[in-house]
C-alpha cells in the first residue's frame, strides 16, 4: 500500500494536477505585445545603448517580393567588422525556408537597413502562402545570433 500512496504522489508531482498554468502579474507584464511591421513609419527610434530594432516598414514591390526596413541599434561589443541582419519569415510560429533574401552589412551604432524578401526558393510546397510575422536578428559573420526581435506581419504571397 505504501508503494502505491508513492508512486501516486510522484505521479503528481511530475504531471501536476490538471490545474492551467497562470501567469503572475509581472509575468503578464513582461511579456511585451509583438510590434507591428507597418505600410509606413512609426517613428520609433532604437535603444541607444543597447542592441536594439525597431520601426518596421514594408513595401510590396510585387506578389512574391517585399522590402523590409528596420532602424537598429548596434551596442554589442563583438567587434566593428563581420556583423550582420538576417530576418526569417513565420507562419503559426513555424520559420519558413522558402524565403530568400540577401543578408545586410551593419556598422556599430545606429542605422537604418533594408532588406529584399523573395518567395518561391528551396521549392515551396504552393504558389501561395499567407505569413503572419518576421524576426529580424543581429549575428556575426560565422552565425552567433546576439539579439533578435519579432514583429507581426500578415502577407499573401504568390510565386
Amino acid at each position: 500500500m505504501r508503494t502505491v500512496w508513492l508512486l501516486l504522489l510522484a505521479a503528481i508531482v511530475l504531471t501536476g494536477t490538471g490545474s492551467p498554468h497562470r501567469l503572475s502579474a509581472a509575468s503578464a507584464a513582461a511579456a511585451a505585445p509583438v510590434p507591428e511591421c507597418r505600410p509606413q513609419s512609426a517613428g520609433e527610434r532604437p535603444s541607444a545603448t543597447s542592441d536594439d530594432i525597431v520601426n518596421c516598414i514594408f513595401e510590396r514591390l510585387r506578389p512574391g517580393r517585399v522590402r523590409l526596413t528596420v532602424s537598429y541599434t548596434y551596442a554589442s561589443s563583438l567587434g566593428k567588422t563581420n556583423i550582420w541582419l538576417g530576418v526569417d519569415v513565420l507562419a503559426g510560429g513555424n520559420r519558413l525556408k522558402w524565403f530568400g533574401y540577401r543578408p545586410a552589412p551593419i556598422a556599430a551604432s545606429s542605422g537604418t537597413v533594408s532588406l529584399e524578401l523573395i518567395f518561391g526558393v528551396n521549392n515551396p510546397p504552393a504558389r501561395t502562402l499567407t505569413t503572419d510575422q518576421v524576426e529580424f536578428f543581429m549575428y556575426v559573420g560565422g552565425g552567433q545570433i546576439f539579439h533578435r526581435k519579432m514583429f507581426n506581419l500578415r502577407l499573401d504571397w504568390q510565386l
